[in-house]
């Protein structure tokens, strides 16, 4: 499984589909992935023997973050939304489309509006 580098840029654009980020990866991010997939297995939110197979890293304000996508994998949401809640402190977990409205909206306008001066 390959770990693909985003940028804030890039992760803003994804509004079209949801995901669990996880702030703070410090260390091998293979090693999280591998580690966040079983602990997933193990307490039954990844259903039918199926793991996360695409996972994206990208920096923001010195933290290294993973982004888990939902796209091509099976979870029971419920205990996926549990867990998030349980892990919060110790994974910063949140939901993709709340880091993006919590962490990047004004980054991404900032970022649109130098583009548009450039333009000009």
């Amino acid at each position: 499984m390959e770990i693909e580098s985003i940028s804030l840029h890039e992760l803003k654009k994804m509004n079209d589909c949801e995901g669990l980020v996880l702030q703070g990866c410090g260390g091998d991010l293979q090693e999280w992935v591998d580690g966040i997939n079983n602990i997933l297995a193990e307490s039954g939110i990844l259903q039918n023997e199926r793991r996360f197979e695409k996972a994206y890293s990208f920096n923001n304000e010195d933290l290294t973050c993973l982004l888990f996508p939902f796209e091509d994998v099976q979870l029971d949401v419920g205990k996926l939304a549990i867990w998030r809640l349980r892990t919060m402190e110790d994974f910063g977990s949140i939901w993709l489309s709340d880091y993006v409205s919590n962490n990047l909206e004004e980054y991404v306008s900032e970022q649109d509006e130098d583009f548009e001066m450039e333009m000009s």
